[in-house]
């Protein structure tokens, strides 16, 4: 017998044309033809797929010369093969396999193998508990991706880093490519980091001190190399980076958590345990982006010497500090007992997968010893190119243009959070490419939300998921987001959180069940907020409205004397019915006065009576849920908040709202209106703003004119106070106000400036008058214009007074462009017509028109196209015209 591999490229599938690596055994012996012997081998490695489909299999005459067989039997094994269907024979070209048939081996591929003495006692690989993947497959299916920490790909400085590899290249590429280069890597770019830290981080360093690792994670690896045996204590910050903790952890170490806070690592909890290393993220903590006070690194700092610890100081991402100077880094204040980790991920990308350790004088051997046993040095050529990006400055160009990109980023995010969320609680926003969002009360876990979102095509990360580990089990574990920002385009951040935001109240709409993993009762407030600057507060939702559209005196409007406003509303008490008002005054910024100004949390609910916050709409009682609301009618006089209810034009109740006295009846008449409450609900007040859905200080405005256009192709009249509007306009062409947006327009008095579209959730499915689901507004109008938006919100540009009957003022503009025929709004009945309606994202599925398979022949793992959600989401949608037959299918309405 004798073993002959081909010594050919390897052949990876995929790769058509690459000549495949042949393993052949020949018995000489048996008595099988040596060319039977050859075609059951090839035979079962094209099967087995060791041989890919496409791949060219090695010349007759190169296969004989190997195996040392004439090359006719080569030449016969080729053609049984051939008339096999297994490979085609193309003349000047060569031998390509095909896709192999189903059929039954000729003879075995190989011998059995004889085994004497079975193994009793095989070795099992030595593998670290866990692991840290960063790596998502699925991600590139995501429509808007949040995730920590990954660098704007646009910003990646590719004309110059082509221009210096290309230099390179003509250079000095044979030496470096065909040596083995210093372990502790390339001497240019070592001299580079030194001078570049000593510039950039004020870190004084001898280049014979910086070692090149491929990224942090090596960087931390090699400390635990050094120092790290089963039992030695390490200390780390808690909650802190995964691979960290996981490395220290494979290395044998006993790690002791000590927990952070708003300045970062608590030094007063530092054990006396006698530590070898301690792990820190002083710049920019993570994930909590707390910054180490400087009296914390002092305290730190005198720790370790007085226990003989290293401090392992990673120093990720503090190229990008966006407010005040940046502190010290702990290895320009200790070098003599700290290992300084830096990383190119955060400032170039992780793809370069290069990274500097600054050691002590004393370790500097040792690191680069332990760096040679791991891979003996990292690549000659992009150590080059890296080294010509530092040493000509090209580098701090690039960290200065990235940060400017990276603050926009950051205010545009926090923006977008506070006019969907309110007055989020961030920590970490003044450095880095991430921050710590903690989830308010209304929005569910972080775990379930980021569910959600996978679904959605939104990609937001719990702690777990961001590459974070919380040992301690923390509240901010359960509830917090590790929000990365700067990936991605300033509208790409605006459309990413307004998803986010519209998904948590669709949830709600379609699966009021969903209330309880809302309901939140333990303290939130692990890291207190660090608050940004004020600029971040308040923006208009349009990033750039066009400034010829505003206006600065009335002759700059078009006034048609049939454009007024035919209805003014307010909504006292949240969730309960409208209150006409004859006129209102309104404040430039300020919310629509005495609207959505109280509201019924629900029992148990995390908000303070006292002092209550804006939250999500599902912490109170609301219609949508509650509909024994719509059994009364209520009014409050603005003067004496002395509120009414009345059911058929008979008055019920009576309360004066400035006493607690009367807060508490109304509580009681609200928990026997709707007893599935189960206690009574808590009435509170806002202070500064209101409970209005959205947190901002907008208004919301219907034009009639569009309704009007709905209701007549729908046929089906719609109720205006369904859209529980501020202002209801009439005189506009239908859809006229979504040309507005950007624009300034007069009503009576006062200015607005049209700010963004009114997108409709379920809650518009529910009749006002009886409390009843019995329409889908949300799914029609996705069904058919590809969104959900009805009206427009308004944020007061001029104080004024408005009046019913007053004139509506409008820039000149061209033409409105014409809506689709709309979608029918009925209520849910099974589809005559096979269409099925997403609740995720009302994404039509037609059996007839679309894929032409029947939605019940559709495999359960099937998922929607769109959003990503589950089959069982989807539910029969009817067309105008048709209701349910008795059988279940549908008839025609005479």
């Amino acid at each position: 017998m004798d073993l002959r591999p081909i010594s050919a490229p390897s052949a990876a599938e995929g790769l058509r044309g690459y000549a495949a690596q042949v393993t052949i055994l020949l018995d000489r012996t048996g008595a099988e033809t040596l060319t039977v012997q050859i075609v059951a081998q090839i035979r079962t490695g094209i099967q087995d797929g060791r041989i890919a489909v496409g791949s060219r299999l090695p010349s007759s005459r190169r296969l004989a010369d190997q195996l040392q067989v004439a090359r006719n039997t080569v030449v016969r094994a080729y053609e049984q093969l051939h008339d096999e269907g297994l490979v085609s024979i193309r003349p000047a070209a060569g031998i390509f396999v095909l896709a192999p048939q189903a059929r039954p081996a000729l003879s075995p591929a190989l011998p059995a193998m004889r085994i004497e003495t079975p193994m009793t006692g095989r070795a099992r690989p030595r593998v670290p508990p866990r692991v840290q993947r960063l790596n998502d497959a699925q991600s590139s299916r995501l429509s808007f991706d949040f995730y920590p920490g990954r660098p704007a790909e646009a910003l990646f400085p590719v004309k110059t880093w082509r221009r210096l590899m290309q230099s390179a290249v003509s250079g000095g590429l044979r030496r470096g490519m065909t040596h083995y280069g210093d372990p502790a890597g390339l001497s240019a770019l070592r001299a580079a980091i030194a001078n570049h830290l000593g510039a950039w981080r004020g870190i004084a360093t001898d280049p014979g001190l910086v070692v090149i690792v491929s990224g942090a994670q090596e960087g931390l690896s090699i400390a635990a190399r050094l120092f790290i045996e089963p039992g030695t204590p390490v200390v780390v910050e808690n909650p802190c980076y995964q691979g960290a903790t996981f490395a220290f952890e494979a290395a044998g170490a006993a790690v002791h958590r000590v927990p952070v806070d708003e300045d970062g690592l608590i030094t007063a909890r530092l054990p006396e345990v006698g530590a070898t290393l301690a792990y820190v993220t002083p710049g920019h903590q993570f994930p909590t982006g707390a910054t180490l006070s400087m009296a914390r690194r002092e305290g730190l700092i005198a720790w370790a010497r007085r226990q003989g610890t290293y401090i392992v100081e990673d120093d990720y991402d503090s190229d990008f500090q966006y407010d005040g100077s940046p502190l010290p880094p702990i290895a320009a204040m200790a070098p003599d007992c700290t290992i300084h980790v830096g990383t190119f991920s955060k400032s170039l990308g992780p793809g370069l997968r290069l990274g500097y350790l600054v050691v002590p004088p004393a370790l500097a051997d040792a690191a680069v010893a332990v760096k040679a046993l791991l891979d003996n040095g990292n690549g000659w050529l992009d150590q080059h190119v890296l080294a010509e990006l530092v040493r000509s400055g090209s580098f701090v160009s690039h960290l200065l243009r990235a940060r400017g990109h990276y603050r926009e980023a950051r205010d545009t995010a926090i923006t977008a959070l506070r006019r969907h969320f309110g007055d989020v609680d961030l920590a970490g926003t003044g450095a880095g490419l991430h921050m710590c969002w903690q989830l308010p009360p209304g929005v569910p876990p972080a775990a379930t939300l980021e569910a959600m979102a996978r679904k959605a095509r939104l990609g937001v990360y719990s702690l777990a998921s961001a590459g974070a580990y919380d040992g301690l089990d923390t509240a901010l574990a359960r509830r917090g987001i590790v929000f990365g920002y700067a990936a991605m385009a300033p509208r790409q951040i605006e459309q990413g959180i307004a998803r986010l935001s519209d998904l948590v109240d669709d949830k709600l709409d379609g699966s009021p069940g969903f209330l309880s993993e809302l309901l939140v009762s333990e303290p939130l407030s692990q890291v207190p907020r660090s608050e940004p600057a004020p600029r971040n507060r308040y923006k208009p939702a349009l990033r750039a409205a066009p400034p010829a559209r505003a206006v600065s005196a009335p002759n700059a409007l078009s006034e048609d004397p049939m454009q007024i406003v035919r209805g003014i509303y307010r909504y006292p008490i949240k969730g309960m019915s409208a209150q006409p008002v004859n006129g209102i005054t309104l404040e430039a910024g300020k919310p629509f006065p005495f609207d959505r100004i109280f509201a019924l949390a629900r029992p148990n609910v995390p908000i303070d009576r006292y002092d209550p916050k804006w939250a999500k709409k599902g912490l109170f009682v609301m219609l949508m849920i509650d509909e024994a609301l719509a059994e009364v009618r209520t009014e409050l006089d603005p003067d004496s908040l002395v509120f009414r209810a009345s059911s058929e034009r008979e008055e019920v109740f009576r309360a004066d709202l400035r006493i607690d006295e009367g807060r508490r009846a109304l509580e009681r008449f609200v928990q026997d209106l709707v007893p599935t409450l189960g206690n009574a609900p808590h009435l509170v007040q806002s202070r500064q703003g209101h409970f209005m859905d959205k947190p901002d200080s907008v208004i919301s405005l219907i034009n009639l004119a569009t309704l009007r256009a709905l209701e007549e192709l729908w046929g089906r009249p719609l109720d205006p106070l369904r859209f529980r509007a501020n202002f209801y306009v009439d005189g506009l062409r239908p859809w006229q106000e979504f040309d507005l947006v950007g624009s300034d327009i007069r009503l009576g008095d006062a200015v607005f400036r049209v700010d963004r579209r009114n997108g409709r959730c379920g809650a518009t499915n529910v009749n006002p008058r009886t409390g009843k689901r019995d329409m889908d507004i949300p799914g029609a109008l996705r069904a058919r214009f590809g969104h959900k938006d009805l009206g427009v919100y308004l944020v007061t540009q001029k104080s004024g007074k408005v009046v019913v009957g007053d004139p509506l003022a409008v820039p000149g503009l061209g033409g409105s462009a014409a809506p689709a025929e709309a979608a029918a709004v009925l209520p849910p009945t099974p589809s005559p017509g096979g269409r099925f309606i997403c609740r995720g994202c009302y994404y039509i599925y037609d059996e007839i028109a679309g894929a032409g398979v029947p939605f019940a022949e559709l495999d359960a793992s099937w998922l929607c196209p769109d959003c990503g959600s589950e089959k069982s989401a989807f539910r029969p949608y009817v067309p105008a015209g048709f209701e349910p037959s008795r059988t279940g299918s549908s008839r025609r309405r005479d």
